[in-house]
Formats: C-alpha cells, structure tokens, sequence
C-alpha cells in the first residue's frame, strides 16, 4: 500500500483527528454514513462514500469517510471494503491521483451492471407480454427502489468529482482537474442510463396496468352482455308474477309454451343482434 495513504477505523481517526472527525461527520447521525459528499476546507478535502451493494441496492450500502491533506490520504473504514478495493488498484506517487483511480474503480463494472439491469427489466416485459402476471407489482416495486437508490447515488458521486475537480483547478493541478472531469462525466452518463431505467420500469408499469385495466373491460362486458339477455326475460317473469286475474295467457293451456318461446326467441334475437355488432370479439 501507498505510505501516503493509510487506513483507520472510526474510533482511531476520532482520537486522532477529533475536529476534521466532526467535519466530516456533520449532519451523520450517530456517524453513520447515509450518502456520498465532499468538502473542501483551505489545504483539505474530507468526505464520506456510501457505494449500494449491487445484490440489494435499496438495502446495504457499503460506507466509509475519507480525508485528504498535504500529500496524504486517510480512509476511514471500521470494514475490509477500502482493502478490497485497494486490492486491484496500481500505485501512484500522489494521493490526487490516487484518489482519482479508487474512485474509478469503485465505477469500473457499473456500466455492465447496469446493462445487466436493462436485461432483467426486459426479461420482465416479456413474461408481462405471456400474460404472466404473478408477483409483477412486487418486483416492479423492487426494481424501482433499487433504480431509486443507484440514480441518488450517482448524482451525489457526481457532485464529489466536481468538488475534486474545483479543488485540483485551484490548486493548479491541470492534469488532476482533467482527471475528475473524466471521472464527473462517467458518472454523469451512468445517473443518465439510471434515469433511462427508471423511466422504462415505468413503462413496465403502465403497461401492467393497461393490462388489468383491458381485462376489466373484458369482465364488463361479459356482465353487461349477461343483463343485457336476461332483462327482457326479468320483464316478463314480473309482469307475469303480478297474477291478475284477467292476465292473458294465465289459465290458457298452452300459455307456459308460449311464454317460453317468446323468451327464448328474444334470447336468440340478441344473440344475433351482439354478433352482428361484434360485440363478442
């Protein structure tokens, strides 16, 4: 590991550095890390990183602070996700730099995920076009709030590469200035293709809706078909169930066929008239 940059727990760089501890942990409740920020103070840049868990995005949340002064930078992590990351990164002579490349390798498969992401929502469209419905709305539900909380995520590591890249310009530093503007637009492009996610989960949505709303209409319709048929048949059974006594057709021997046949004359009369109408299709 680069002697220039050095990893503590919480407690260690609270003892050590009480003052920029606070800074870097104003507005944390109890110190915990909820969001990703920066913040330059004269010679120094301290921040937190708070990187979702591709497996649960919404859910857990990697966290950890940093604080970078004079040449020298300090993570602050009580868990091995700075090590791990430090795992795969090549060493630099400045910390500026070194910076720069953690933070793009925190972004280095995000775009595969991403697209990975796009093809899990398209797996979706189409058990919703086979008219698998089972449990969409839970898993809509879920990828919204995963969406939710990668498109929170990039804006706010957009923001720390513009607030990196102002302080590489102000101190003069044109290639660390080039760098996280690199690093600003890659994040950039990824909050875009969040926000393309989101709007198509939302398109999903609509559509799963649309589908309820059609086969509603579908049960309507057979309702309305139904009462439709039966309420002429709803008119004759009453109007003969008032038995007055000089009602035609009342003491006739025949008058029980004749009722049935007109009934079921009617019946095929409206069945003609719906198909007719295609009001079947």
């Amino acid at each position: 590991m680069n002697h220039k940059v050095e990893i503590l727990r919480t407690e260690e760089f609270h003892e050590k550095e009480p003052q920029i501890f606070r800074r870097i942990y104003s507005g944390e409740k109890s110190g915990k890390i909820r969001f990703c920020k920066a913040d330059r103070y004269k010679n120094a840049v301290t921040g937190t990183f708070a990187i979702p868990d591709k497996k649960h995005p919404s859910e857990n949340k990697f966290t950890f602070g940093y604080y970078m002064v004079n040449e020298k930078l300090i993570f602050i992590d009580d868990g091995d996700t700075v090590k791990r990351i430090m795992r795969g990164m090549h060493d630099y002579e400045t910390t500026e730099f070194f910076l720069f490349d953690f933070m793009e390798y925190i972004l280095k498969e995000d775009l595969i995920y991403l697209q990975q992401y796009e093809e899990r929502l398209a797996k979706l469209e189409e058990e919703l076009l086979e008219g698998n419905m089972k449990e969409f709305d839970r898993k809509i539900l879920l990828a919204r709030k995963d969406l939710s909380a990668l498109s929170s995520y990039y804006e706010q590591i957009e923001d720390v590469g513009e607030v990196l890249q102002q302080d590489a310009a102000e101190r003069g530093s044109e290639r660390g200035r080039f760098l996280f503007g690199l690093f600003c637009n890659r994040a950039g492009r990824l909050y875009t293709m969040v926000q393309e996610l989101k709007e198509y989960s939302m398109q999903l949505r609509e559509m799963h809706q649309t589908q309820i709303d059609v086969r509603q209409n579908e049960i309507m319709k057979v309702l309305t078909i139904v009462t439709t048929i039966f309420m002429p048949l709803t008119l004759i059974a009453g109007w003969y169930g008032m038995n007055f006594k000089n009602m035609p057709e009342l003491k006739s021997p025949y008058g029980y066929a004749v009722v049935t046949f007109v009934c079921v004359f009617i019946i095929l009369v409206e069945i003609w008239f719906f198909k007719v109408k295609k009001w079947f299709k």
